[in-house]
């Protein structure tokens, strides 16, 4: 919200009456950060984290006003690269703590006008939507800005009137479950509920069932977030059909995507939630002196250099806070690392480029299950109007029941639905069944026959991940163990079918149309490195001495090399003989490519 500058005095920040356009989000930098990227190679500091030493924004650092180092590059296995400025201290003193206290009263008018104006604004909307709800929560995560939003909104509601929820997702950082215990168990908050969704699935399993999330297959949220917060809030409650009040550290300054939030919104995370956001126009540099001037617990992964405090191994992550995480917890992150080795299908030719692939982030770009070793293809689409199930999960009949009444003789299966009706075969196998369709269905019945294929794909991947179940808000859908259980009373409203492609176990593993073409290969399985124009001419004019002599990057290579191989033009890093044939041919010839 207010703009701000380094104080030169204090080591700190110091905010000013201008409103901030945007943020650089700084933050605080304490010894174990500056250990673990190698400074105690070149800087004097003592090893406490009573207070901060210095700051920085973003991979800049700035000493007592001062920009005196960044960082370049770095991935999960390699640490960036040092840039070192201006010396900190002249002579190679010590670096000096930052002045909390100096800091805070130097910014405590301002600071309290903030918070203020922040806590009303928050009471004023419990206010306009107490009545409406069902539940009011703060959603808890152990991170700065979900510690700053419940000390704020414990300042502005009876405590009686909300409880706290904290969404574990069984990929958070060791260290946020310490924030959680120190949190529930503080004298001021005694007189709140606290308490914790849970996914009774482990998270590590999932990730070997489902493949490792993506940056377009996030199922994990879904799966571990979203979904066991509701239905502990159901459960709280005792009601399906909900609405209930969550408030969020939220802020438009983490992202693009956030920055276009509302203050309050419904409906936007799920149905029936008032989302409010208290300190969505905070920056992070109010965030802090928030934390500091009220002695609020600073969750220990910021003081060890990572900028969130989220899971462990996000498809989402950068690759310098990858670095951050493996150094900070390497066991930890190991375990997620290992399923992303043993669950990708892809054949690399050495240990070095699974790392590289891995490193690079080659697994986070996977649009569908292609390159997945996990449960068997169960799901097959043989043409239009015909599908294959093998070894079905769940009872199909159960799924049917979502979509209305129907009949079933053993071959014909009838079913209405919408005030309409469709007729289709399903032929039992020896390790499953056959789904046919009418040509007509398919043409004049679209949406109908989309619907039966959802259920198959139910019957055949469902698990019980819970996210149908969240889906419903009647109540109608449930699990015994892992079977699924449909209620007679039933609404048929088709809420348990919003899921992309029917389920999503299915949407992660599916195979894309036309496999086996290339040897399943595609322009994603070489990370965020496909092959460029410039490269394959490198390429052709250097020949034998590519190997040496180019001039890319360790993880551009190794993911080019896998195309050469891929392509053929490459075997065991001498050229092949196409490779030699495509030479006379030249690239400027259409017959080359």
């Amino acid at each position: 919200m207010y703009e701000y500058a380094w104080d030169a005095e204090t080591g700190g920040l110091l905010l000013s009456n201008n409103q901030a356009k945007f943020s650089r989000e700084p933050r605080p930098v304490y010894y174990r950060e500056l250990d673990i990227l190698g400074f105690d190679q070149y800087w004097n500091y003592p090893r406490d984290d009573r207070a901060p030493l210095l700051w920085a924004e973003a991979n800049h650092y700035f000493y007592r006003g001062k920009p005196v180092a960044s960082t370049k590059g770095g991935s999960l296995y390699t640490r960036p690269e040092l840039v070192l400025g201006e010396e900190p201290e002249p002579g190679g003193a010590p670096l000096r703590f930052v002045d909390i206290d100096a800091m805070c009263r130097k910014n405590r008018e301002l600071m309290e006008t903030l918070v203020h104006d922040t806590i009303k604004k928050a009471y004023n909307a419990y206010r306009r939507y107490r009545d409406k709800v069902d539940i009011v929560h703060v959603s808890f995560s152990g991170g700065k800005d979900s510690v700053v939003t419940l000390d704020l909104v414990a300042r502005a509601i009876p405590h009686s009137n909300f409880v706290v929820i904290f969404g574990d997702t069984g990929m958070e950082f060791p260290d946020t479950y310490d924030v959680i215990s120190k949190v529930s168990g503080e004298r001021k908050y005694s007189d709140i509920d606290f308490y914790t969704a849970k996914s009774p699935v482990p998270a590590r399993q999932m990730w070997e069932i489902f493949g490792p999330p993506s940056k377009t297959i996030r199922w994990c949220c879904s799966v571990h977030k979203t979904t066991p917060q509701l239905l502990k809030l159901r459960e709280i409650v005792g009601k399906n059909d909900l609405r209930e009040m969550s408030f969020v550290g939220v802020r438009a300054e983490e992202s693009a995507r956030r920055s276009e939030y509302d203050y309050v919104s419904f409906g936007k995370k799920h149905k029936g939630q008032y989302s409010c956001n208290p300190i969505l126009n905070w920056t992070s540099a109010e965030v802090y002196l928030y934390i500091y001037e009220n002695r609020l617990i600073l969750n220990e992964a910021y003081k060890k250099g990572n900028s969130r405090a989220g899971c462990l191994v996000c498809p989402m992550a950068g690759e310098r806070p990858e670095y951050m995480r493996r150094s900070c917890y390497p066991e930890e992150v190991e375990r997620f690392v290992q399923i992303i080795r043993e669950t990708d299908a892809r054949a690399f030719p050495t240990r070095q480029d699974t790392e590289h692939f891995i490193s690079s982030g080659g697994w986070k770009v996977r649009n569908n299950g292609r390159d997945i070793l996990t449960l068997p293809d169960k799901y097959k689409e043989r043409d239009e109007t015909t599908i294959e199930i093998l070894n079905p999960s769940q009872n199909w009949a159960e799924w049917m029941k979502t979509l209305g009444g129907f009949s079933y003789d053993g071959s014909a299966c009838v079913l209405n639905c919408q005030n309409d009706s469709i007729r289709f075969s399903i032929q039992p196998t020896d390790k499953g069944y056959v789904i046919t369709f009418p040509d007509s269905l398919i043409k004049r019945k679209a949406t109908l026959a989309r619907y039966v294929r959802q259920v198959f794909r139910k019957a055949a991947y469902c698990i019980g991940c819970g996210k149908c179940q969240a889906d419903c808000p009647y109540g109608c859908l449930s699990f015994e163990g892992d079977r699924v259980n449909i209620s007679d009373t039933c609404r048929h409203c088709l809420n348990c079918h919003k899921v992309d492609e029917g389920c999503l176990l299915y949407k992660s593993l599916v195979k894309p149309k036309g496999i086996g073409v290339m040897n399943d290969k595609a322009i994603d399985c070489y990370a965020d490195h496909a092959p460029k124009y410039e490269w394959i001419q490198s390429f052709f004019d250097l020949k034998e001495d590519f190997g040496e002599k180019n001039t890319l990057g360790s993880v551009m290579l190794s993911m080019f090399k896998r195309f050469l191989r891929d392509a053929e033009l490459l075997d065991k890093n001498k050229l092949t003989p196409l490779a030699y044939q495509l030479d006379t041919i030249g690239m400027d010839k259409p017959e080359f490519w």
